[in-house]
């Protein structure tokens, strides 16, 4: 229950609501989909009523090729269903129903229904999110639902989706939530790919040898029909290749970071392959310069770099060794940092239960001037004491501050004004949350 510390919302009815579901979480969480099946079979099967899947696995990119696929179908003139998680700022970003956010009224309404339904049941705080925007979904016509899993693949509650064409994306896999998935690469393929269904179409990103060889026996195994990344699809010099080396430009790709050119690759896989979403060549090129996707290697450009215009502020929700490796790769190529002599400021936060050594060991290579770390955070965080003490065996220069604040109005001492300043604020998906309400002038 610690991931939820700060559940709220601006409504305070649907924040009230929202904690009341948090007391039904049980105390210790046996992996299984019972307790979700349960309550969907009181809900008449939402599941069972929606539209085509994309059913999205995976360490790294989830959100990114999510993002991707729905705002290129949006675009070619398709209704979408989305179902993510985490959040940046509202609960209400998790749940896109027919191409729009859920407003306040629905959300509400649709939460209190199913809290009734369940009549105080024990159940986890994701399954009962997960009931309700199948719920909702079930009630709205749309042509495609893009589900993206909340955690692992096999017993997350998002795989009572089971349709016989269900497409299954697996992006980049790598150690993450070892305590929950298993301590080894191979462990964790396994469980990722567990939303395979006998017939699925599978799209894979490209992968360690170790997943490799675990994908290949688990699509087998289901006999699916695979897009596999170096075998069937690859991307070379910003050109998405298929087809025995049929490509489509994607140099006007509007997201930052060469790793994202993997992501895109993955959506369109589908958009290319698969008829239902089918989307010409020419209009790829186009549609992929507007998509958006917000606290991904995003410059800030409100309130904080008005009052700091010699300060570059870059957010990022990498939050674990994967994402801090793209990270690391984005800031030592692209911002070219040693040829250009600027600073780099990095103000880190990190979740309770991640890698904060495997994160700290990609931070090293980036030769930081300074890593500076929060003593308050809006969620559950890693203990300041054991990252400081770590990143002082790495000898990076460390900073402890009280809050975000705090660390913002640093940039106002002048060492900072005399060359040129990069700040990269990353580490949790909260706290690049809480900087871009800030950057925004949100309350």
């Amino acid at each position: 229950m610690s991931i939820y510390k700060s559940i709220n919302h601006p409504n305070p009815r649907i924040s009230n609501l929202l904690k009341s579901i948090l007391k039904l979480h049980p105390e210790e969480i046996n992996l299984s989909l019972n307790r979700i099946k349960f309550l969907l079979k009181k809900l008449n099967s939402p599941h069972r009523k929606l539209p085509r899947t994309i059913h999205i696995a995976g360490t790294n990119g989830k959100g990114s090729v999510a993002t991707s696929l729905y705002q290129l179908q949006k675009l070619n003139g398709k209704k979408v269903h989305v179902y993510r998680s985490p959040h940046l700022i509202t609960f209400n970003e998790r749940i896109v129903v027919a191409n729009r956010k859920i407003d306040d009224d629905l959300f509400y309404k649709s939460l209190k229904h199913v809290y009734s339904v369940n009549e105080n049941n024990v159940i986890t705080f994701f399954e009962f999110l997960t009931a309700t925007a199948f719920f909702i979904f079930s009630n709205f016509k749309a042509d495609l639902l893009v589900c993206e899993v909340g955690l692992g693949g096999k017993y997350d509650a998002t795989n009572v989706l089971n349709s016989k064409n269900k497409i299954c994306i697996i992006t980049k896999i790598g150690l993450d939530h070892k305590e929950y998935l298993g301590n080894n690469l191979k462990k964790i393929a396994k469980e990722k790919l567990g939303i395979l269904k006998k017939k699925s179409i599978l799209i894979c990103a490209s992968q360690n040898k170790k997943v490799y060889e675990e994908v290949l026996l688990e699509a087998e195994k289901n006999d699916c029909k695979t897009f596999i990344y170096g075998d069937d699809w690859y991307i070379k010099n910003k050109y998405f290749y298929f087809e025995n080396k049929k490509k489509i430009s994607i140099e006007n790709l509007s997201l930052e970071g060469n790793h994202q050119y993997k992501n895109i690759g993955c959506a369109l896989v589908a958009c290319s392959k698969i008829k239902d979403l089918y989307i010409e060549e020419k209009k790829i090129s186009k549609f992929i310069e507007y998509i958006k996707w917000e606290g991904r290697l995003q410059k800030l450009k409100g309130s904080i770099s008005k009052k700091y215009p010699n300060i570059e502020f870059w957010v990022d929700c990498a939050h674990n060794p994967l994402g801090f490796m793209a990270l690391r790769s984005w800031i030592l190529k692209e911002k070219d940092l040693i040829k250009r002599k600027s600073n780099l400021v990095i103000i880190l936060a990190i979740g309770i239960a991640k890698d904060f050594k495997g994160i700290l060991k990609q931070i090293k290579k980036m030769k930081p001037n300074s890593l500076i770390l929060l003593n308050k955070t809006n969620f559950s965080s890693r203990s300041n004491e054991e990252i400081y003490l770590e990143a002082k065996k790495l000898k990076i220069n460390c900073n402890l501050l009280e809050d975000i604040y705090e660390a913002i109005n640093l940039f106002s001492n002048k060492e900072y004004q005399r060359r040129e300043t990069i700040c990269l604020l990353a580490g949790s998906i909260n706290l690049v949350g809480e900087v871009i309400k800030l950057d925004n002038n949100i309350t």
